[in-house]
């Protein structure tokens, strides 16, 4: 009887410890699916970007949303009737098979590979992106995309409600967005809503009869809709700025923390509020084609006229990411005069003779800035002390011209060095294609010597390949005599054998 005891009791803790290994075998395997990737069970869907509104479509093993964007089933058979704003793919042609998350952009089509979300392309210096939540449904969504270092609380401003405040200092130039919210093509109800922005068509931009972005329902908007708009010219900060079809703002004087943010929403809306009409600031002082600018609208996409650290956008001069704007220019980072990130005195990133200090990049006590860069001390562009005429100490091609290193005559100054002209990496006169005069294995484009196709830069000059001194071909070498040394990759001479004229003569 005791052995039939101890029997049952072992069988029992097998059962229970197989259970326990299957669960931590199946936890182990789960891991986050995004809407529209593969599953195997549902906590892969819910733990994605889906969230608790998305499971795994068993016949189809893809994550999918179970509501649609305005919080309503959407594997009912009435399902149909979201056909033309939803997105589907070949897969999905039942009305009543679940299919991916629908569009709040209401009749749209999206584009493959693209979720609520949206592919954003971000070309400004410093963007804030949304903080992301459900791609299925999200009740709270406009609540719950505040990104870190911002919050929504009661408005400055007594009576209207919600504001945006920053938490942390936020610097001139700063792109938020894009304005989230439903399309809608109808003036009057866009107007009505009082959270709408105008788009306007522009340029090679399809926006079929989109004219509205309205963000007056909270479930299919962001954070944006609760910037307000000031009372004062003094109180505004931002400014709405659209790209590429969609509404942006921009940060237009540095924000202190704890400031509310405040957005012009137009002379109409002004007196909607009862707002005594006030003359904005101007929001750029550069000069146009430079950082702060306007640009005109072919220039849309592309960097504006004077500044190639730029992008232009809305008719204005943007910098590029990895660049900020200071004194009107769009200065690269970790560069002469741009922003750096390392400790006090540590070399700067893109400018071996810079030093970060204070946050900027300024050229070490043995270089000086020439144009754009920091110039060591007897090279090209840099100082000197010898007399005019005489060699700088550190670069053979330069002269010492009045405390200053420019290049000989015969050379021209490439980058931060002099270099002989008709030679490997200098200037020429021929035309494309044509002889470098002083390399005949070197060939001119758009005015600079570069290696023939069968050649290779090697010592200083352009080297045939397969030949002595050139590089190996496969391993192999073309002449007599001539053995591929796989350290260099370069052919040299068999030992007994002497290079002379370019072959490798026996000793």
């Amino acid at each position: 009887m005791k052995e039939s005891t101890d029997t049952r009791i072992a069988l029992v803790i097998l059962f229970w410890l197989h259970t326990i290994r299957t669960n931590v075998a199946s936890q182990e395997t789960v891991t986050g699916a995004d809407i529209g990737y593969s599953c195997t069970q549902d906590v892969q869907c819910t733990t994605g970007n889906g969230g608790e509104y998305s499971k795994c479509n068993k016949d189809l093993n893809i994550c999918i949303c179970t509501i649609n964007h305005l919080g309503e089933d959407k594997c009912l058979s009435d399902s149909d009737k979201y056909v033309e704003s939803c997105r589907r793919q070949t897969l999905y042609t039942q009305p009543k098979v679940c299919t991916l998350e629908c569009s709040p952009k209401g009749t749209i089509k999206w584009m493959d590979g693209e979720d609520w979300y949206g592919e954003v392309w971000r070309p400004f210096a410093t963007f804030i992106v949304d903080r992301e939540t459900s791609a299925c449904f999200d009740p709270y969504r406009a609540f719950n995309t505040v990104p870190d270092g911002f919050e929504i609380k009661e408005s400055s401003i007594p009576g209207i409600g919600h504001g945006v405040f920053a938490n942390v200092y936020v610097e001139q130039d700063t792109v938020i967005g894009p304005y989230k919210g439903v399309f809608d093509p109808d003036t009057e109800s866009a107007e009505e809503s009082g959270y709408s922005w105008k788009i306007d068509t522009r340029k090679g931009e399809d926006r079929a009869n989109i004219e509205w972005v309205d963000a007056k329902y909270i479930a299919l908007s962001n954070w944006l809709r609760f910037i307000n708009t000031p009372n004062s010219a003094e109180m505004e900060n931002v400014v709405a700025v659209q790209y590429k079809g969609q509404m942006y703002y921009q940060v237009f004087r540095s924000i202190q923390p704890g400031t509310e943010l405040f957005v012009w929403y137009g002379e109409a809306y002004g007196d909607f509020l009862g707002i005594p009409k006030f003359d904005s600031p101007r929001y750029y002082y550069a000069f146009p084609g430079y950082a702060g600018g306007s640009c005109d609208e072919d220039e849309e996409g592309s960097h504006c006229l004077f500044d190639v650290y730029t992008v232009c956008a809305d008719k204005t001069c943007f910098c590029k990411p990895g660049t900020h704007i200071i004194a009107g220019r769009c200065f690269a980072d970790e560069s002469l005069s741009g922003f750096c990130s390392g400790l006090e005195g540590e070399t700067c990133q893109l400018d071996d003779n810079a030093v970060c200090h204070r946050g900027m990049c300024i050229c070490r006590n043995d270089s000086i800035p020439a144009n754009g860069a920091c110039r060591k001390d007897e090279t090209y562009g840099g100082r000197c002390t010898q007399e005019d005429g005489q060699k700088c100490l550190l670069d053979d091609n330069t002269e010492c011209v009045h405390g200053i290193c420019q290049c000989n005559y015969g050379s021209s100054g490439i980058g931060s060095k002099c270099v002989i002209d008709e030679t490997y990496g200098g200037r020429c006169l021929g035309e494309d294609g044509a002889a470098c005069a002083k390399d005949p294995n070197a060939e001119c484009w758009s005015s600079i010597c570069i290696c023939k196709d069968e050649a290779s830069f090697i010592d200083g000059i352009c080297q045939l390949d397969g030949l002595l001194s050139g590089a190996c071909k496969d391993g192999n070498c073309l002449g007599e005599n001539m053995i591929c040394d796989t350290t260099s990759n370069t052919c040299t001479c068999l030992s007994g054998h002497s290079p002379n004229d370019g072959q490798c003569v026996k000793e």
